[in-house]
């Protein structure tokens, strides 16, 4: 095999790509990126066995092949040859790198080695990148990240009724994003949410028309294709929450509220409820809400935000991290929290953002 190939168009490929390396595995080959050159195109992989990103650009291909090389020490090289042309030659598994002032041998594996990346499904749907690059961030944060739990990890994925469904939860906080799509192809995945967000980073570093997602042919897999790259994600197996039994249907207070404020007020809580499990109490009075929080070691708060609210009074607590993390999530000025008791779930609602919601669980003080 040999190609040639400028610095500038194969260094961003090549960290796109090593992102998905699994440089931690026991597998050796896992560390590495595999290239292969066919035609006038040149073809980069990377898999951890969870997610594999394939990724094609275009190349001046003198001879067909494939080989396999450590991804720190080509992204460290090619990295450093700013401004050059590069040519490559693999040869008894190892490839030579050259430019007019620089050449280097590395030795790599075979392409045999290297994990088959599932690049073809079926049923496949398609959708606008610009629906997950604003979808994804809204409501990823709420998926858990103890492995403990894999289920919790995934962001439940469902196609409907011409509905695109998003469902992520830790168990302490839920957030539902329903989206309407032109797709008449039902289907319903859990997909992991490390998936999610590489799709997210990679559809931020190129521009895509379209986003084709299918499933692989044994069902264990999915599959993204846009522009000129390939992510393929093992799908998370096990029952999802029945999660719209969380959502309560007995509101008795509606507090409307402006984002920013609320998210400072909970921030200047948060400092003095860190030692004591985080805790902020809110109680809403007289279209003022109220957020108080005390630790034995600093002391304690209390201030208050301009609210819209019925009149009945209601005292809850809530994890001020959790409470953040929600306020950061979506842009809009303006949103409601609705309310039914002490020790029933929460439901923050963002006005002019339909189909968009987050559940969260109160602190019983008790």
């Amino acid at each position: 095999m040999n190609f040639s190939i400028l610095q500038s168009d194969l260094w961003p490929i090549i960290q796109s790509v090593s992102r998905s390396c699994g440089i931690r595995s026991t597998l050796p080959v896992l560390g590495n990126i595999l290239i292969e050159a066919k035609e006038d195109k040149l073809k980069l992989s990377a898999t951890n066995l969870e997610i594999g990103v394939v990724k094609t650009i275009n190349a001046e291909i003198g001879e067909e092949g494939d080989i396999t090389v450590p991804v720190r020490t080509i992204s460290e090289i090619t990295s450093n040859l700013a401004g050059s042309k590069i040519n490559f030659e693999s040869q008894n598994d190892q490839l030579k790198i050259s430019t007019d002032q620089f050449m280097a041998t590395i030795n790599g594996i075979p392409a045999s080695e290297f994990p088959s990346i599932p690049l073809s499904g079926k049923e496949e749907v398609i959708i606008d990148p610009e629906i997950l690059k604003k979808a994804i961030p809204e409501i990823a944060f709420a998926a858990a990240v103890d492995e403990g739990r894999p289920i919790l990890t995934g962001i439940l994925t469902q196609i409907q009724d011409k509905k695109l469904q998003l469902v992520s939860t830790d168990g302490y906080r839920l957030a539902h994003k329903l989206i309407p799509v032109d797709q008449t192809y039902q289907f319903k995945a859990l997909i992991p949410r490390r998936t999610f967000e590489e799709v997210i980073r990679l559809l931020t570093e190129q521009e895509a028309d379209n986003l084709t997602i299918s499933t692989s042919e044994d069902g264990n897999q999915m599959i993204f294709r846009f522009g000129n790259t390939q992510l393929s994600s093992r799908l998370i197996e096990g029952r999802f929450p029945v999660w719209e039994k969380i959502i309560p249907s007995d509101i008795k207070v509606r507090i409307i509220f402006e984002r920013i404020e609320l998210l400072k007020g909970v921030k200047l809580a948060s400092v003095f409820a860190r030692s004591e499990a985080n805790v902020v109490k809110l109680q809403n009075q007289d279209n003022k809400l109220i957020l108080t929080s005390e630790t034995k070691e600093l002391g304690s708060q209390q201030n208050q935000i301009e609210v819209q609210s019925n009149e009945e009074s209601l005292t809850v607590a809530f994890n001020s991290k959790f409470l953040i993390d929600i306020l950061s999530a979506f842009s809009a000025s303006q949103a409601t929290l609705e309310l039914s008791s002490p020790l029933s779930a929460a439901v923050i609602k963002p006005m002019g953002e339909e189909g968009l919601e987050y559940i969260i669980m109160p602190v019983n003080l008790g």
